[in-house]
């Protein structure tokens, strides 16, 4: 799944595959009474060729009988690259225990438009 977003400011903004607010349509979220292994990407710039920075993550999460038992069981995100005025963006990762899923989400600087793009693969087990 592709998820990307343009964000302004530093605030903590969520990726989804449309431009919508974190629903179950557009981000990864699992059925009920399942587990998954997640591998992807992210890759952010300012417009115009300035800073950039991208990183590499993986993990696991499980969701149990509805959406608010979905528990990230661990990830791991390693910053692959960045130019030192992409030094303060952050990613982080998290259960969605709204929806049911894996929350993806970015944050950025102030005054400053970057645009993220993040490819997530996944390997799934129902049970």
């Amino acid at each position: 799944l592709v998820l990307a977003r343009q964000t302004t400011d530093a605030t903590a903004t969520r990726l989804t595959s449309n431009t919508s607010a974190a629903g179950t349509t557009n981000q990864i979220i699992l059925p009920n009474n399942s587990a998954y292994y997640f591998r992807g990407s992210i890759t952010a710039g300012v417009t115009g060729g300035g800073n950039s920075a991208m990183w590499s993550f993986e993990g696991g999460i499980k969701r149990g009988a509805n959406e608010a038992s979905t528990t990230l069981i661990q990830s791991v995100i390693n910053p692959v690259a960045a130019d030192a005025g992409a030094s303060s963006w952050i990613v982080a990762l998290s259960a969605d225990t709204t929806n049911g899923g894996i929350a993806v989400t970015v944050t950025g600087a102030a005054a400053t438009t970057i645009r993220w793009v993040a490819k997530i693969d996944t390997t799934e087990v129902t049970f």
